[in-house]
C-alpha cells in the first residue's frame, strides 16, 4: 500500500512532470532527425536520452536553459556562440549555444557519426548490426570513452542511466 502511494505521489509531482516533458522534448527531436537516417547512422534513443539527462541534469543546467546545449558540447572557436563556465570565464573553450533543443540533438548526432573521436562507437554499431541486426545501447556506450574526461566512469554512469530508463519504459 505504501508503494502505491509513493508511486502516486512521484507520478503527480512537478519534478516527475518536468522530467517527462524533458524526455518528450529530446525524444521528439531525435525521432524527427533520425527518421531519415540509415541503421548505420542511428543512435539508440536510450543512449541519447541517458547522455542528455547526465549532461544537462534533465534540462536544468545553465547551459541547457541559456544555450539549449543538452549534451555538454564544447567549442574552441570564438566565432561560434558559446557560454563560458561561471567558474572559468577566461577558459579557452565554451559550451556551444544552439537555437533550440533539436539543433542541439542534431549536432550531437552529427558529432557521433562524423568525429574521429567516435570511430570506435561507429565500429561497435556496425558490428552489432552485422551480428545481431540491432544495437544494444549499453554496448554502444563503450564507444564513448572520449566523450568525457571521466572516461570509463562516465561510461558506467551512462550504462546505469540506460538501465533505469529501460525499467521505466517496461
Amino acid at each position: 500500500m505504501l508503494n502505491f502511494f509513493l508511486i502516486l505521489l512521484l507520478s503527480t509531482s512537478p519534478i516527475y512532470a518536468q522530467n517527462k516533458n524533458f524526455i518528450k522534448l529530446i525524444t521528439d527531436c531525435s525521432n524527427k532527425i533520425q527518421n531519415s537516417y540509415t541503421d548505420n547512422q542511428k543512435i539508440p534513443l536510450e543512449l541519447l536520452l541517458a547522455q542528455a539527462i547526465i549532461e544537462s541534469n534533465w534540462g536544468k543546467s545553465r547551459f541547457a536553459i541559456e544555450g539549449n546545449n543538452y549534451f555538454g558540447i564544447r567549442t574552441w572557436d570564438d566565432s561560434v556562440p558559446q557560454l563560458k563556465p561561471l567558474k572559468r570565464p577566461d577558459a579557452n573553450f565554451g559550451l556551444q549555444v544552439y537555437k533550440n533543443a533539436c539543433e542541439s540533438v542534431e549536432h550531437y548526432l552529427e558529432t557521433l557519426n562524423r568525429s574521429n573521436q567516435y570511430q570506435s562507437l561507429r565500429k561497435i554499431r556496425e558490428l552489432e548490426l552485422r551480428l545481431w541486426g540491432e544495437v544494444d545501447p549499453e554496448v554502444l556506450a563503450m564507444g564513448l570513452t572520449n566523450y568525457s574526461e571521466e572516461k570509463n566512469e562516465y561510461i558506467s554512469k551512462i550504462k546505469e542511466k540506460i538501465r533505469i530508463l529501460k525499467k521505466r519504459t517496461n
